[in-house]
């Protein structure tokens, strides 16, 4: 009850339980959530989610599946932050849906860029799902802690493309290592998004024979069939939730919607040999579903994943440096098939974890110094409201 006067009354409140939480009101939109995961190498890095959640429980447990997983690229991507995630209810408030207005939309993600600023750096947003180049604009206009603004101001922009091309690297690894080819192969790739559409096109100048893929937005489908109307290409327009596309009899399948899409329902239908895509936190049980895929004989590349902010982008997307993404997945796939009890997923997030507890060279581990002040300042302010109670 005391819970529920805070967040009616406090314009933000911030709740602690394991890792930081901050949440909503604010403004005109209801509900704004950031998950910090660990930060030994640097303060946290994630995008900001727009999204519809059924209700809290859904919306606490995303920002915490996602942050976690951000912990894990980042580690494995070599680069020195940390994992976060910020999470926006689309149907809590003005300013999120296709309908509301422009200067609506503005004002919220400006409000994010207030928020961002009073973690004083302990957490950087960019983009995801929902949000665009433009709302990062918005945020920066409050704030310095934001990635993926525009190039006119300064920005890398949109990190879709080589977000795309890395997972292409991860499925030619996946051929490569099966001794398959990748030309003339035949590919499922659910969601048409960000990261989906580019995907597509890295694939077909691959030689990618034929791509079957899905989307949940109906006013897409003609712009999308449209631009790979030269192409070996179905689109099927589907409800939300419907992931028939893995039960497709291709050589590969590559989910690039929402997370948790392999499971113990979804997981026993994939026929494919290789499953590899862009979805953050694909497997929906991370103890148990990586398991059901290697004893079905399936190749699962987990995320590794690249940033556009990286200097060294180059080298990621390279053959020759060790922690690039092919040479990784490689290493990855070897370990796996001489351990009959790792699997891919186990044996990357141990790689994952392991680079996760490292300080940062420099900074040390100043995120949790950040944090405790943030605590510290929380706790005075509940402790002064609720006396006022």
């Amino acid at each position: 009850m005391v819970m529920k006067v805070f967040l009616c009354k406090l314009e933000r409140t911030v709740i602690l339980y394991n890792l930081l939480l901050f949440i909503g009101p604010i403004g005109i939109n209801k509900k704004n959530k950031i998950k910090l995961n660990l930060c030994y190498r640097g303060p946290g890095a994630g995008g900001v989610r727009n999204w519809v959640y059924d209700n809290m429980l859904n919306f606490f447990e995303d920002g915490l599946r996602l942050s976690k997983g951000m912990t894990h690229k980042n580690a494995l991507a070599g680069i020195w932050w940390g994992g976060a995630k910020g999470v926006m209810a689309r149907n809590s408030g003005k300013g999120l849906q296709t309908f509301d207005s422009k200067e609506e939309r503005k004002t919220v993600y400006a409000e994010y860029g207030d928020l961002m600023t009073s973690l004083k750096g302990c957490y950087h947003t960019a983009e995801d799902v929902g949000t665009n180049t433009e709302d990062m604009r918005n945020v920066f206009s409050r704030t310095r802690f934001t990635t993926c603004i525009p190039a006119d101001v300064g920005g890398s922009g949109n990190p879709s493309v080589p977000t795309a091309l890395g997972v292409s690297i991860g499925i030619e690894a996946a051929f490569n290592y099966l001794n398959r080819k990748l030309v003339d192969a035949t590919i499922a790739v659910q969601g048409t998004g960000h990261v989906g559409k580019p995907l597509i096109k890295f694939l077909f100048s691959k030689g990618v024979k034929k791509i079957i893929a899905t989307d949940i937005d109906e006013h897409r489908k003609e712009d999308i069939l449209k631009e790979f109307k030269d192409f070996n290409f179905e689109l099927r327009i589907v409800k939300k939730d419907d992931n028939s596309i893995l039960f497709e009899d291709v050589d590969c399948v590559a989910p690039c919607a929402t997370g948790g899409t392999l499971n113990s329902e979804t997981i026993p239908k994939i026929k494919a040999k290789i499953v590899c895509g862009a979805a953050n936190n694909q497997l929906l049980n991370f103890s148990t579903d990586d398991v059901l895929l290697k004893k079905r004989n399936i190749l699962y590349v987990p995320g590794n994943g690249t940033l556009r902010n990286d200097p060294n982008i180059e080298k990621h997307l390279g053959r020759t440096w060790e922690n690039s993404i092919y040479l990784l997945c490689l290493k990855v796939f070897k370990e796996s098939e001489n351990n009959d009890k790792e699997t891919t997923n186990t044996i990357s997030l141990k790689i994952a974890d392991k680079k996760s507890f490292e300080v940062n060279p420099i900074y040390g581990h100043r995120g949790k110094v950040i944090i405790d002040a943030l605590r510290k300042e929380s706790t005075s302010v509940l402790e002064g409201t609720s006396a006022k109670l």
